[in-house]
């Protein structure tokens, strides 16, 4: 379920005219599918979507293996970890998380 304020936003944030959003906060929204239209975003970096309701069927492949996501945060989400690591697209998505853990250290 997305709100439909949510809904405005996320079309807002692929739309060209919001290239430059490089993080979203939607901690605490009740959200059970990661839409995929963020992955048209080339600056995202980072996606807080903890306390929803996702599960793996509701993370996208693309969201982890072509988008530019480096950052995806689901604490307190009902995913099983063992189904998550072996979503396609979970070892780019590592690559790109460890790439900007490296900077940081």
């Amino acid at each position: 379920m997305i709100f439909p304020q949510i809904a405005l936003l996320i079309k807002a944030v692929v739309s060209t005219q919001s290239t430059g959003v490089v993080e979203i906060d939607l901690n605490c929204n009740d959200i059970a599918v990661i839409p995929v239209g963020l992955v048209k975003n080339q600056s995202l970096r980072v996606l807080r979507l903890d306390h929803n309701s996702i599960t793996c069927a509701g993370i996208p492949t693309d969201i982890l293996g072509k988008s530019t996501i480096s950052t995806l945060s689901l604490e307190g989400n009902p995913i099983d970890l063992r189904k998550f690591r072996e979503l396609d697209g979970y070892d780019k998505y590592m690559e790109r998380y460890a790439a900007t853990k490296r900077k940081c250290d």
